[in-house]
């Protein structure tokens, strides 16, 4: 199924597959086969799905998994700057919505000290130029998950939180808010809120680099 996705006048195709081996091998696979970026890839589960440093990913149905694929064709210091920005802009928007989530370095995204999603990022860089970068993101809504997860759904449940947004003065003049719903309520919502929160902390980092993002990247760190 090929949808569409609107950000601030740019259209980003979007795929979405009942079930994926990656999401993030599924952007490559397209990026190969001439699809034009930027691109989206969602799946209901993954059979192969990854984490950092080659983990496996446990990808069952009623999860977020979903990969953004873009060419931005600039230069970076180090592909973790990336993998900083992507969660950095998505903790920022969870929060937003009355979900403490705070970040294990440097990756992971923590909600009640307990494993809520991560962001693995992919880059094809030659002569220090980034040409292709695939961030890939998985977030525990209503999917199975281990002992030390939690999924988003039943937290808003067993607290009884209306999971409301509530931008501040500073935000809502940096983000479209019609991009975003108003309330978090079910899976396609949390889509949206999560791509809104990549592309924004891709665009912070594109335009002023790690030095606008760190101070609060590193406030929201477990200690």
């Amino acid at each position: 199924m090929i949808e569409a996705y609107h950000w601030q006048e740019q259209v980003f195709p979007w795929s979405h597959y009942r079930e994926l081996a990656s999401t993030n091998h599924t952007a490559w696979q397209l990026l190969e086969k001439g699809h034009s970026s930027p691109l989206i890839v969602t799946a209901d589960q993954q059979t192969a799905g990854k984490g950092q440093w080659g983990r496996q990913w446990a990808s069952a149905a009623g999860g977020l998994y979903l990969s953004l694929l873009l060419t931005p064709q600039m230069k970076v210091e180090q592909p973790s700057h990336l993998t900083i920005a992507s969660v950095f802009g998505v903790t920022e928007l969870l929060n937003c919505y009355q979900i403490p989530v705070q970040i294990k370095w440097l990756n992971d995204i923590f909600l009640e000290r307990k494993k809520l999603g991560g962001v693995l990022t992919e880059t094809r860089i030659h002569n220090q130029q980034l040409k292709a970068v695939v961030i890939g993101i998985g977030i525990n809504w209503s999917n199975p998950v281990p002992e030390r997860g939690i999924a988003l759904k039943d937290y808003l449940n067993e607290n009884k939180i209306t999971a409301n947004l509530n931008l501040s003065p500073s935000l809502k003049r940096e983000l479209m808010v019609s991009y975003l719903p108003v309330q978090l309520t079910d899976l396609t919502d949390l889509k949206y809120i999560i791509l809104a929160g990549l592309l924004w902390g891709y665009q912070c980092y594109s335009q002023a680099g790690l030095r606008e993002i760190l101070p609060q990247y590193e406030a929201r760190l477990l200690s």
